[in-house]
């Protein structure tokens, strides 16, 4: 997941075994026939009042009139053969890392049974709704969902278009997570839809393998322009919103840019794991901290500048990053997420892994599929681990310990944070050059991904830190683990001019001046609003409150403003506070920070140079 535009120092925009008792004399299997006999009864008593029948799960979602902007939800659930049943309604999206709650915009939840009468489910938790089953074999429960909000994990109805995701809408069936489920939709007349969802010979039905599939599939409905593609012979769909904001001729020209990293990381992985795949795009601001961009199972949705400002090499970037999460944390899942718990926080210490790593193939996408020179390849490497170390966090949060505590801040500001985003990043390049160095070229990180691909996902799985440095040495031969107590558990400093010098270069780092703002910005209500202000800043001199929007900066749009330019200088803030619009001038303040670069060394050996060109082979 990409997320957030964040500006405080710098700007950076951006889930039985039993053994042989060997009886030795009659006595002792007498003795424990009983107890055989009760496992029986009791296995007897499971098969007819538990949850070993399939259920039949319909849903179907109902939209007839926008201006309401309420979408009706009704789920059918047939053939029930266990005294209870227990539905509810997850609380948090996989992969946006902040409790929300959706049954909050829940209106007329009722249950009733197949002949209409209504039944009166008790609360078990705040999202979890017993039904008491015994004598009914079908219930229909119906609500209405207030959509409001156009964001990465939220619901929005308007007069062109409506978009969801499964996950804030969809009742799950506690024991039957694994059960095929299908979905219908009824909608105004002549709008289309577009979803992540498997079609079916009805335009307006699809179907999802399990619980999981259905949740994490967004819909689109209404308005909007789709170009269709193929990569490996399956469909992609590039849907932009709203309609005409993104020439077919840019459309065209994306579509092919993204083929091309479609490809890259297929021949990483040896195929494609989906169907078909979409890519949901808004050229519009959000409305919620939920920004950027959001990885689901076989799709993404971004959000986007305009679509007269926004170029497909812009797009590129987080298209490659939310692409590679296909297998990077949608399947490559830490153990802590396997399976998803919807109804609360889901804790690991290896999203610097999930979405690190993302980062850093999300570059090497692009890279082989020849869409970034070898300079530009390297200059990133150095450019995260120089974003890695001019932040003063970094010597007091360990990426695994920011992984953990992500949760405590994931889309508001906090006081004193690393990203885990860099630091993965960085951690990914060192291992990757790592592994090269110490397998002679013939490993790297590509194969320890594969290997968490095919040992864990595929075994259905999810792995641990444990698990990820066993594959590590098994490659090498060597024990990682002191790279990881150091680095990863720890906040211990890399020897970058040893490791990035297995490659043949050097570290040079040169000091200049970066512009200090004071303040935390998101894109939003057509421009930057602010979200925090550091006390004694430049912001709050300035006179910048939480809630402003910057709708200017030196009379030009904030997206377009050169914020590196800007260290000690004073400019002019356009700001509209609470409808008023009003000019602030601001004296940004500066500091010295260190930028890294990768030169070549002088004389590089023959084992330099072979992993050098592993490193930079197409």
């Amino acid at each position: 997941m990409v997320a957030r535009y964040a500006i405080m120092k710098q700007i950076t925009i951006e889930r039985s075994r039993y053994g042989d008792p060997n009886f030795k004399n009659m006595r002792i299997t007498r003795r424990l026939l009983p107890v055989a006999v009760l496992f029986l009864c009791v296995f007897s008593l499971q098969a007819s009042y538990g949850q070993t029948r399939p259920l039949k799960i319909d849903y179907t979602v109902t939209l007839s009139d926008v201006g309401k902007q309420q979408f009706h939800v009704t789920t059918d659930i047939r053939d029930i053969a266990q005294p209870e049943l227990s539905l509810s309604l997850p609380t948090w999206t996989p992969g946006w890392y902040t409790v929300e709650n959706y049954f909050k915009n829940v209106l007329r939840f009722r249950v009733t049974d197949a002949s209409g009468k209504v039944l009166s489910p008790r609360m078990s938790r705040k999202q979890t709704w017993n039904i008491d089953t015994r004598g009914i074999k079908e219930i229909k429960v119906d609500y209405d969902y207030q959509a409001t909000i156009l964001a990465l994990n939220q619901a929005k109805i308007t007069d062109d278009y409506a978009f969801f995701t499964g996950i804030e809408l969809f009742l799950q069936a506690d024991g039957h997570r694994n059960e095929m489920s299908t979905v219908h939709f009824k909608l105004p007349n002549e709008w289309k839809i577009v979803t992540a969802l498997k079609d079916t010979a009805d335009p307006m039905t699809f179907t999802a393998s399990d619980y999981d599939a259905l949740v994490d599939a967004p819909v689109e409905m209404g308005k909007f322009d789709v170009t269709k593609f193929e990569v490996e012979g399956k469909p992609h769909y590039f849907v932009a919103n709203p309609a005409g904001t993104f020439s077919k001729e840019k459309s065209e020209k994306f579509v092919e840019m993204l083929a091309k990293v479609a490809k890259s990381d297929s021949a990483m992985f040896g195929g494609l794991p989906y169907e078909k795949y979409v890519y949901f795009y808004f050229f519009a601001p959000p409305e919620s901290n939920a920004s950027g961009a959001l990885e689901h199972l076989n799709s993404f949705v971004s959000f986007a500048p305009p679509g007269d400002r926004a170029q497909p090499e812009q797009l590129i970037g987080t298209a490659s990053h939310e692409f590679f999460h296909l297998w990077n944390v949608k399947r490559i899942r830490p153990a802590e997420m396997w399976p998803y718990d919807y109804s609360r926080e889901n804790e690991t210490p290896l999203l610097w892994v999930s979405e690190g790593f993302t980062n850093y193939y999300g570059i090497v996408a692009r890279y082989r599929a020849g869409l970034m020179t070898p300079e530009n390849f390297v200059a990133a490497a150095a450019s995260a681990a120089s974003g890695v170390e001019n932040n003063e966090a970094r010597s007091y949060i360990s990426p695994a310990n920011a992984s953990v505590s992500t949760w405590a801040g994931y889309d508001s500001p906090v006081a004193f944070g690393i990203s885990y985003y860099t630091q993965g990043q960085n951690l990914a390049a060192l291992l990757d050059l790592s592994i090269r160095n110490d397998t002679d070229g013939r490993s790297s990180l590509d194969d320890v991904m594969r290997a968490l691909f095919n040992e864990h996902y595929k075994r259905g799985k999810g792995f641990t830190t444990e698990d990820m440095i066993a594959i590590i040495n098994r490659l090498t031969k060597k024990d990682y683990h002191d790279f990881y107590n150091r680095y990863v558990f720890g906040t211990e400093v890399p020897d970058y001019d040893r490791i990035f010098g297995y490659a043949g270069y050097k570290v040079e780092k040169k000091t200049e001046k970066s512009p200090e703002f004071g303040f935390n910005v998101r894109n939003r209500n057509g421009g930057f609003m602010v979200n925090a202000v550091t006390p004694g800043g430049p912001a709050a001199l300035a006179g910048l409150q939480v809630g402003d929007v910057i709708t200017k900066i030196n009379g030009d749009e904030p997206a377009r403003a050169a914020f590196q330019t800007f260290a000690g200088k004073t400019i002019t803030l356009t700001v509209n506070r609470n409808g008023a619009e009003t000019e602030m001038p601001m004296k940004v303040g500066s500091s010295d920070s260190i930028a890294f670069s990768l030169i070549d060394l002088p004389k590089i050996t023959a084992k330099q140079a072979k992993i050098r060109e592993g490193w930079l082979k197409r």
